[in-house]
């Protein structure tokens, strides 16, 4: 297995940074790893990354390998992926990767009361009334934002009471935009309304799904000669499903 991956390349003839693809199979056949977060603690983890100044591709270790220690795996750390990107390019599924994401399509529910007053002022936020948006997990993740700027301000809209949407489509817009960020400073009220709307939402995804956590979690368990591509799909509907329940949880 090997990788195909953006290689930067600084020509003297060129202002800035110029690129090309090239297949890196070294270190490739290395177990995935983070070498800092919880779980991978005590790892021996190989990280690669290219040195401008130099010009040249480096490595380095998590941790040092001593002759007279007893031997021990290296892993690599294949970048900061979603599960999807580290299936489609690695060829692999990654548990409880906190760098991970998942995309789903989500509407503001044209029976929903006060629909116009919601709408509009979804309109003043310049977010759309349906789409597909896309967020990490609730505890845990690693990235800026779990939460796309789209899909927590759909949320908190949905979950407002008839004085908050008059007074949120009344304000500045400076303090109308803290809708559309998820780390910022709201009523209490309102944030536990919209913890439970997006576990509500995504407690209704998790239902159509075919099978369930536990029973994807018995399925790999109980058949280990799986042909290895339905092994990964079924890893990666799993991880995906953990994702969704992570704001279950939260919205509880």
């Amino acid at each position: 297995m090997t990788r195909q991956n953006k290689i930067p390349i600084n020509l003297a003839e060129f202002d800035g940074m110029d690129y090309t693809l090239a297949l890196i199979p070294f270190w490739d056949m290395g177990n995935h790893a983070y070498p800092n977060i919880k779980g991978h603690e005590g790892r021996c983890v190989a990280e690669t990354c290219y040195n401008a100044t130099s010009e040249q591709l480096e490595c380095t270790l998590a941790q040092e390998v001593s002759d007279t220690a007893p031997v021990q795996p290296i892993f690599i750390v294949y970048g900061t992926r979603t599960d999807a990107e580290f299936l489609v390019h690695n060829g692999f599924v990654c548990p409880q990767n906190p760098y991970t994401s998942v995309q789903k399509r989500f509407t503001l529910v044209p029976a929903i009361p006060l629909y116009k007053e919601r709408s509009h002022l979804l309109e003043l936020l310049g977010m759309s009334t349906t789409g597909t948006f896309s967020f990490g997990l609730a505890t845990g993740s690693r990235l800026p934002e779990p939460i796309s700027p789209e899909l927590i301000a759909l949320a908190r809209v949905s979950a407002m009471t008839d004085k908050e949407l008059e007074q949120y489509t009344a304000a500045v817009a400076a303090e109308r935009q803290k809708l559309t960020a998820y780390h910022t400073v709201l009523p209490v009220e309102l944030c536990a309304r919209t913890d439970r709307w997006l576990g509500t939402v995504m407690k209704i995804m998790l239902l159509r799904y075919p099978t369930t956590i536990e029973q994807d979690e018995e399925l790999l368990k109980a058949n280990r000669q799986m042909h290895h591509i339905r092994r990964l799909l079924v890893e990666y509907r799993l991880e995906e499903k953990q994702t969704l329940r992570s704001w279950v949880t939260m919205g509880k």
